[in-house]
């Protein structure tokens, strides 16, 4: 029997919500008929679909080295450099190039007639500091050959070999105890070299060209590698430091005795420059304490027992998904009658070793996925997005963000697990690496892997449909 309504409101509950449609006219017309109201357009009856929650899909993981990367944007202005030894992933050797340039010249008298250099000093700031501050390190501060010129169109990588650009022996050198500014004199000679007193003083570009142009950069690394013990990472503040040139000259009527300064950073110095040269040295971990071993890095075959991911061109985890598994889970779906599976969520759960403060400072807040880091070639969930334009900040918001009162790092990657389930992806492979931001900087995270007690945890939430 129908009973049909015509022209007005209809109201049915769902749940605990009474949800309502006003039909008016002749051509709309509510049924309480069930077949009519609920056929199998709107919502097919219980047998045509079936919801579960699988977790049996594995991820192997392995250890693997990032190679290289690009590091003239390493920092920016406050790039890391020194010796550090970390017992889980090793020894890290850092070493930063910056180039330099004057403040800006006043066009009437800058120089004037027959400047005399008096001495030239700097000022090196250095924002931060870790591992052991209390030892005093050795900077050698190298200039670059002249000639040699490095430019802002240019990609400069954390493997690049600068010893054919650098003089043999440091220009100057100073010691440094944790954060703070060194302050010392350079070599009078460097700065009378650089003056070029052969030019025509009548040339409108005489203030400009005298010193302008003349400052190939400097090379700053520590004197000697840390062997034993944690060593020392500074953080250099290139916007902070500076050199100041003294010089007096005759003068149109009397003597001047005027100080020019060198930035380091910013618009005042010119075809800007920095970036970092980096080396890792694995035979400094520890493995009695969990750290990596030389022998696992590339092993591609025996799944690893935990996943490194460093900063800075070092370790990183490959994470394969189970093919098998997932083939298995699809056989199952087809015997028990239905056609395909549709993902409302596949979510991977990654596991901090040892989760705690010292672990949390030492790790990333936010961890991504890649296919090739080395080519930005993102997993697409976690193609960063630009958050502002005014800071340049990038991220993903699909996860990756440690919970620290869990140690865990969850991870949605949904639409990419529903593309190996229909076979429009064929990578089962990926690169956890640090999130875009942090691809540069100086941490590191420890995680346990497939080997462990721990394994990574996939969580697919799924509808079997017919």
């Amino acid at each position: 029997m129908k009973n049909c309504l015509k022209n007005k409101p209809f109201f049915r509950r769902s749940g605990s919500v009474l949800v309502g449609l006003f039909l008016s006219g002749s051509l709309l017309t509510a049924c309480t008929d069930k077949n009519e109201m609920f056929g199998n357009d709107m919502i097919p009856p219980s047998q045509q679909m079936g919801s579960a929650i699988d977790s049996t899909v594995s991820v192997q993981t392995y250890v693997a080295t990032c190679d290289s990367l690009d590091t003239n944007i390493s920092g920016f202005y406050q790039p890391f450099m020194g010796s550090y030894i970390d017992p889980i992933v090793g020894r890290t050797d850092i070493a930063v190039f910056t180039n330099y340039s004057p403040n800006g010249f006043e066009h009437s008298h800058y120089f004037g007639e027959n400047p005399v250099i008096d001495s030239m000093r700097y000022a090196i700031a250095f924002s931060g500091a870790m591992g052991d501050t209390a030892q005093t390190v050795t900077v050698d501060v190298y200039e670059v050959k002249e000639g040699i010129q490095f430019y802002q169109d240019s990609a400069y990588f954390s493997n690049f070999d600068m010893t054919p650009y650098i003089s043999a022996q440091p220009l100057f050198s100073f010691e440094q105890k944790g954060a703070g500014t060194a302050y010392g004199k350079l070599p009078k000679e460097f700065a009378e070299r650089m003056l070029d007193n052969t030019q025509d003083q009548t040339n409108v570009y005489y203030n400009d060209t005298a010193f302008h142009r003349k400052f190939p950069g400097f090379y700053f690394k520590f004197r000697q590698p840390v062997t034993s013990g944690e060593g020392q990472m500074l953080q250099l503040d290139l916007s902070q430091s500076a050199m100041f040139l003294f010089y007096h000259n005759t003068g149109p009527e009397k003597p001047d005795t005027l100080q020019q300064r060198f930035w380091f950073f910013g618009d005042y110095t010119y075809d800007y420059v920095s970036f970092s040269t980096i080396g890792h040295d694995y035979t400094f971990a520890d493995p009695s304490k969990g750290g990596v071993t030389p022998a696992e890095i590339g092993d591609t075959v025996q799944a690893s027992e935990y996943v490194y991911v460093q900063g800075l061109a070092g370790l990183m985890g490959l994470l394969e998904i189970d093919r098998e598994a997932l083939d298995r889970l699809k056989r199952k779906t087809e015997e028990a009658g239905y056609s395909h599976i549709a993902l409302h969520r596949a979510e991977l759960q990654v596991t901090l070793v040892d989760s705690g403060m010292e672990q949390y400072d030492r790790s990333f807040s936010s961890l991504g996925i890649y296919y090739n880091m080395l080519a930005y070639d993102f997993l697409a969930e976690y193609n960063p997005v630009m958050d502002a334009v005014t800071n340049s900040g990038y991220s993903s918001w699909l996860g990756g963000a440690l919970n620290r009162s869990r140690g865990v790092y969850t991870f949605d990657i949904t639409s990419y697990v529903q593309r190996l389930l229909t076979g429009k992806e064929n990578r089962y492979t990926t690169q956890l690496l640090p999130a875009y931001t942090f691809r540069n900087h100086f941490f590191r995270s420890w995680i346990y892997g497939t080997a462990s007690a721990y394994p990574p945890r996939l969580v697919l939430t799924y509808t079997m449909i017919k």
